[in-house]
């Protein structure tokens, strides 16, 4: 047994080992070396980023910043509506979405009803602008709802789609009794075939309500009509050129009228004028007569 090879063996395998060791130290200072430097370039970057953040948040604040973006003055926009055809009104709810059908001398003459149907074909009911309550000098007092001693439009009660429970409704069912100060008295009719849905209550405090357009509380009730009968009920009403054509008949009616009063009033004037210039000549030739004989 070579004792010196065996001590030696050792010796050389340590020497190898330190060298090893001598190499993994040296490249462990490498890597923390490198990864310093990568989280040096990892910060750098980070500032770099916050930098360019607060850059992004000036300029966003400078945006938002009103007083760099100076506008004119608004006091006057009477420049902005050259350009818009404007002709003085814009049409209301009722005149968009509601189609107006009449029925006219209901019960007597002047009593005009107006019918707005809605494109799903409810409807309003209220009072026709021809109707003898608007045109009399007479002030309305009461809206009375209750049509006789049994029936109450008021109490009207509807539920579903269907409107379940609904008073039904023919042309000549009576909606609502209006007083005038004169103490006349209308009874309203429906008109129209169907189910009451409500009927206006703000009429039973205040009955001037009425006088005001229907998109402003100005009407009686509103009436599902039966779907089925509408057409036909249709061809039974008058569209609102034919109401204006009636209207304008009327009035050229009633201007005729009135020229046969002036042009009969003032002949019966003139005649009069004449018998009475007449008369005292009449009398002074009575009069040498009689001294005559």
């Amino acid at each position: 047994m070579n004792v010196l090879s065996d001590n030696n063996e050792p010796v050389t395998k340590r020497a190898k080992s330190s060298d090893d060791i001598d190499k993994v130290s040296c490249n462990v200072t490498d890597i923390l070396e490198e990864n310093n430097i990568d989280k040096n370039s990892g910060c750098q970057e980070n500032a770099n980023l916050t930098d360019n953040e607060d850059e992004g948040t000036a300029l966003l604040d400078n945006d938002e910043d009103d007083s760099l973006f100076p506008f004119p003055p608004d006091d006057d926009i009477t420049d902005m509506l050259q350009g818009v055809k404007y002709d003085g009104s814009f049409p209301t709810i009722t005149d968009r979405y509601f189609t107006p059908y009449y029925k006219l001398n209901v019960q007597c003459l002047g009593d005009d009803i107006c019918i707005l149907m809605h494109s799903n074909r409810i409807c309003m009911l209220t009072l026709a602008p021809s109707h003898v309550v608007f045109r009399s000098d007479t002030q309305i007092t009461k809206i009375d709802f209750k049509v006789s001693d049994k029936l109450d439009r008021v109490l009207n009660k509807v539920s579903g789609k269907s409107k379940h429970g609904a008073q039904p409704l023919q042309t000549n069912s009576n909606i609502c009794i209006i007083t005038c100060s004169n103490g006349q008295t209308y009874k309203i009719k429906c008109c129209i075939i169907g189910k009451l849905v409500e009927v206006n209550e703000a009429l039973l405090n205040n009955p001037k309500l009425l006088l005001e357009p229907p998109h402003k509380g100005g009407y009686l009730a509103i009436v599902l009509p039966n779907i089925k009968l509408l057409d036909k009920m249709k061809e039974s009403l008058l569209t609102q050129e034919q109401y204006n054509v009636k209207m304008l008949e009327c009035q050229n009616a009633a201007n005729h009228l009135e020229m046969s009063k002036i042009c009969t009033n003032s002949l019966l004037n003139s005649e009069s004028e004449i018998i009475n210039n007449d008369s005292p000549m009449r009398c002074s030739e009575n009069l040498d007569t009689v001294q005559k004989c």
